[in-house]
């Protein structure tokens, strides 16, 4: 028997022979690491190359051709030859493999192919950036996006406008759409009592998305793709394709980094003590000279203490004490591979940011299984899933005393303590409990949140082109929130000197499910065809309910359960419906003509029967120029040229569920029993918000080097739904209505030049450029303007974010007084620009608007041999920001807390240095004198430039040559630096010139610049 199996074992072996050899690319002749090679017809009998490029494989006698295949290189039949066993392999580049794809979400097109505008973000181009927020990892990278933050808080809301703002009250944010499906984002808004939510707004949903997940992220901006997703496409969108396996062996990823943060500008510098003191002898010298008195600096002597004391323990320096250098760690760990018929990719994650107020951080776990199945010769089946959970604590932004910002800032200037020369806190100034270090250490405002987005398909091919597919997809998310004031605590919302605790949560669950079928075909080998239809359905419910209560046992057991006494309490539940039938039919004739259309039917239950169902649709068309016969003779010059043109409609629902329905509420005490009230009017004529877009671009390319895009549009948004003012005899004082129309256009450039390619050097450069112009159009057509707040006007024919303000005009140089522009009109309708020192008497104007004419990025790529070196520059000209902050503080009264007798008051800019001193001086500062206010806050003179240039990102990386890590089993190891916002040049310097949208600033977090050192290694 032994002899038999021997023998036997001869023979098999006879019959098989072992094959090598080198596989590299015809590009630079650099050895392929982890091309497949595999038997033709036996595709199971592969390997794959090891990190110096080579295979060994060992092949039956008979096989007679190899298939070799990698990512981004045309897949090569290789003969085997019978005479050797060595055979070495070129792969040329697959050039429409290596296109830029363009991620549609009804179907992918390569960049040459696309007749709409949009721009595609590779994850190359964003690793390592230290952020925790997806729409951060966009800043200057493509153009028409405009990014701004409300808050610097790690995971704070995002506001994002792509080709300006498009809705006064509908949603003006863009839809996101993760691998196909649309999901929701922003912030889920729990309403109620202000008690009970502090900063809701700034829990961003997408920070539960770990960028690290992202394959690339596609921006549509016009209506050639955006209409395909009908009334939710009105501000664009965002696709986010997450990562996937690829073909090949089995990769295991570790990636470590670990750094710090501060504030990336030097946040509203102020006085220190010996300065504050020092001005504000000064300011009461000047105050008691203008009142005659005798013996001014003996006024002063008299009276510095009470304004400007020094503490026994010297100034308190409440930066220190209030903020840190914030720290922040990740660890990701992914492993990814598949073979013909399977392909996965999982990940692991867990970051943790500290924010700069002492009480403010965010941690967040997460983790991704995607995966997809052959079925047979015809199917495919595939599932996409996330689970992902933020713990937030979340630092007070309004105007109050815990608000840490707004302390430094403002309130709590240098003469003020916190604790006494035994340690314990103590009241900031005498005879107050006030003391923000110990309220912010004690309260909290945390935020859990937990979603599970999970997405499966399945698809089945039954004739050559023709693809059935059905997807379901559920997002499903909680938000637990809770918050605790001490019983000494100065929050702006307690009231009382009980202690006050609360605690809710949002739950909201969101169901898509879409079937389509898609056909593609070419005919006589140069008329294309893909053809789409599909039906849709989205179901979306939400649960909400949040309590407060008062009269805890303690400090320790801040659970509202424990409290004597129950404050509010309120609950809902909302839900809402949407049926979608939609088409698309794409056409090109020999890579030359491109027509593409869409078709779109919408009904959502947010609107009433008569008006439920939208249409939206759009037409576009390219001619690719570059192709044309009569083009060859300069194809070595100008290698491509492409005319596009796109015109479109999508919409906008209300963002109130039941907006066109009048409701009565109930919950209320009548005499002991339930009660209700009339809540809202109705309005069943209301209906969807469109926009009409336009779009012509022009791409070119030179010597296969430099390529141009230009673009220009023309956006009108029509049916404005807007609360329209009433009557107040009506019992309310506005309702829901379609008015106006608001119009934006503009340009954006964008080039990308490869400056330099070898094999030891490359460097390439992407530039943008975005212009756009906001107008209103018209309001409700007799109305002209409308005076928003204490210093915004909303006016035909200017943008929308306009501030309404007295003019500024300097300070006078012989008395050092402020001045104003009289702006009254004359009687020819010019303005009178004379001077006034009495602001009563000058009349507001409209004056400067938020945002910018000009914005746009840079950014470099370098690698040169193992070194890789890549940086993002911002830059924004032409806004214009208003200081909220600036009406406290810059005037001469500077705050007073209590009377005269042991009071201190607010800090004070360190640009007051800059005042008016001596008949001559020229400055915008006037004479500093106390007790005399610096004017109406409705004045341009907190308004300034929002003009900056800031290195976003940089990032520095160096990959171990292989004999290095060879012996530990490693295929790639790289560390590396990386930095956000590290450098800022800012015209005006005193806060961050990154503004929120309506170009009003406070006191909220500011933006963080972030140093991170980390490792990445590959197995």
């Amino acid at each position: 028997m032994f002899t038999a199996f021997f023998l036997f074992g001869q023979a098999v072996s006879a019959q098989n022979r072992t094959l090598q050899g080198l596989i590299t690319s015809a590009e630079d002749g650099e050895p392929l690491i982890g091309a497949v090679v595999a038997v033709k017809g036996n595709e199971t009998q592969g390997t794959i190359t090891d990190i110096n490029g080579h295979y060994t494989l060992e092949i039956a006698s008979d096989a007679s051709v190899l298939i070799v295949s990698y990512v981004g290189m045309k897949t090569q039949e290789v003969r085997i030859p019978s005479s050797r066993n060595k055979v070495n392999i070129i792969l040329q580049p697959d050039t429409q493999v290596l296109q830029e794809i363009v991620v549609t979400g009804y179907g992918n097109f390569t960049k040459s192919s696309f007749t709409g505008s949009a721009n595609t973000i590779r994850a190359d181009m964003m690793k390592d950036v230290p952020v925790m927020n997806v729409e951060q990892k966009l800043e200057g990278m493509t153009t028409g996006v405009n990014i701004t933050g409300s808050s610097g808080q790690p995971g704070a809301n995002q506001s994002i406008r792509i080709r300006g703002m498009g809705s006064f009250n509908a949603s003006q944010e863009p839809l996101f759409v993760i691998d196909g499906v649309p999901v929701t984002s922003g912030n889920l808004s729990t309403g109620g009592f202000d008690a009970s939510y502090m900063n809701n707004s700034k829990t961003n949903i997408m920070s539960t998305l770990n960028p690290s997940d992202i394959e690339n992220i596609t921006v549509i901006k016009d209506a050639a793709a955006a209409s395909l997703y009908g009334s939710r496409a009105a501000n664009g969108v965002i696709l986010i394709t997450t990562k996937r396996g690829k073909l090949g062996r089995t990769q295991v990823t570790l990636n470590v980094s670990g750094g710090f943060s501060n504030s990336a500008v030097d946040f509203r510098p102020t006085l220190n003590g010996d300065q504050r003191r020092e001005l504000l002898y000064e300011g009461l010298v000047n105050y008691a000279t203008d009142q005659g008195m005798e013996s001014p600096t003996e006024y002063a002597d008299g009276l510095i203490d009470n304004y400007a004391s020094i503490p026994s323990m010297g100034y308190t320096d409440w930066r220190k004490e209030l903020l840190r250098t914030a720290s922040q760690q990740r660890y990701e760990a992914s492993v990814s591979g598949g073979s013909e018929r399977t392909t996965y990719y999982a990940s692991l994650g867990y970051d943790k940011q500290e924010g700069l107020a002492k009480n403010s951080s965010l941690e967040r776990y997460s983790a991704r299984l995607n995966l997809t199945q052959k079925v047979g010769r015809y199917g495919e089946v595939g599932a996409n899933m996330m689970f992902s959970q933020m713990n937030q604590e979340l630092n007070e932004e309004r105007t109050s005393a815990i608000n840490p910002f707004f302390d430094v800032a403002v309130t709590m200037n240098p003469s003020m303590t916190v604790r006494d020369e035994e340690g314990n806190y103590t009241g900031a100034y005498p005879g107050s409990s006030l003391n923000p270090l110990r309220d912010i250490l004690t309260d909290y405002n945390r935020t859990r949140m937990t979603r599970m987005f999970s997405t499966g398909y399945a698809q089945i091919e039954p004739l050559k082109g023709l693809k059935l597919k059905e997807t379901l997809s559920y997002d499903y998310n909680i938000q637990k929130d809770a918050r605790y004031y001490n019983p000494l605590s100065s929050a702006g919302p307690k009231s009382g000197s009980d202690a006050r605790t609360a605690k809710g949560f949002i739950e909201y669950g969101r169901l898509n499910s879409s079937t389509s079928i898609n056909y593609v075909h070419t005919f006589a080998d140069k008329h294309n065809l893909d053809v789409l239809a599909a039906y849709e359905i989205e179901s979306y419910d939400t649960d909400h309910a949040v309590g407060e209560a008062f009269g805890l046992p303690s400090d320790v057991l801040t659970e509202p359960d424990n409290a004597a006494s129950l404050s509010d309490f309120m609950s809902s539940t909302q839900a809402y419906r949407m049926i979608s039938y939609l088409s698309r039919l794409n056409y090109n004739y020999d890579d030359r003509y491109y027509v593409a259309g869409s078709f779109r039917w919408d009904g959502s239950s947010r609107l009433s029967p008569d008006n439920r169902w939208g249409n939206f649709w759009s037409v576009s068309g390219m001619w690719n120029i570059g192709n044309e016969s009569f083009m060859q003779p300069v194809r070595h010059v100008l290698s491509d040229l492409k005319l596009r043109a796109s015109y479109g409609v999508n919409g906008n629902q209300p963002t109130s569920l039941y907006g066109y329905m009048g409701l009565y509420s109930y919950g209320q005490n009548y005499i002991g029993n339930a009660g209700s009230y009339e809540s809202s009017q109705p309005n069943s004529n209301l209906k969807w918000e469109k926009n009409y877009n336009l779009n012509i671009g022009l791409d070119l390319a030179f010597i296969n080097r430099i390529f141009i895009s230009l673009e220009y549009y023309n956006r009108d948004t029509k049916d404005l739904l807007y609360n329209l003012p009433i009557s107040s005899t009506t019992g309310f004082t506005s309702y829901l209505a379609n008015v106006g129309q608001l119009n934006n256009k503009g340009g954006e450039l964008e080039l990308r030049t490869l400056n330099f390619s070898s094999n030891g050097f490359n460097w390439t450069t992407i530039f943008n450029l975005s212009h756009n112009r906001n107008k209103i159009v018209s309001l409700n057509g007799e109305l002209e303007q409308s005076i928003e707040g204490t210093w915004f006007i909303h006016k035909v024919g200017l943008p929308y974010h306009t501030f309404y303000v007295k003019e500024y005009a300097g300070v006078d140089p012989q008395t050092g007084q402020a001045q104003y522009y009289l702006n009254t009109t004359n009687e020819d309708g010019s303005l009178n620009r004379s001077l006034t020192t009495d602001a009563n008497e000058a009349q507001a104007i409209a004056y400067k608007g938020a945002e910018p004419k000009v914005s746009g990025g840079l950014t470099n790529q370098f690698r040169y041999r193992d070194f890789d070196l890549s940086f993002t520059l911002t830059y924004s000209l032409g806004g214009y920001s208003f200081d909220k902050a600036g009406t406290y503080i810059e005037n001469g009264t500077t705050g007073i807390y209590g009377n005269e007798t042991g009071s201190t008051g607010y800090n004070l800019s360190v640009y007051t240095l800059n005042r008016w001193t001596k008949p001559g001086d020229v400055t915008d500062v006037p004479r500093f004198v106390y007790g005399e206010a610096a004017g109406p806050q409705n004045s341009s003179r907190y308004i300034h430039s929002t003009d900056h240039l800031r290195l976003k990102s940089l990032t520095f990386g160096y990959t171990l040559p292989e004999r290095w890590i060879q012996k530990v089993l490693l295929q790639s190891a790289r560390v590396y630096f990386s930095g956000s916002n590290l450098l800022t040049w800012a015209k005006w310097k005193y806060y961050d010139p990154e503004t929120p949208v309506n170009g009003e600033v406070f006191c909220e977090a500011p933006t963080m610049r972030t140093f991170s050192f980390g490792v990445q290694l590959t197995f």
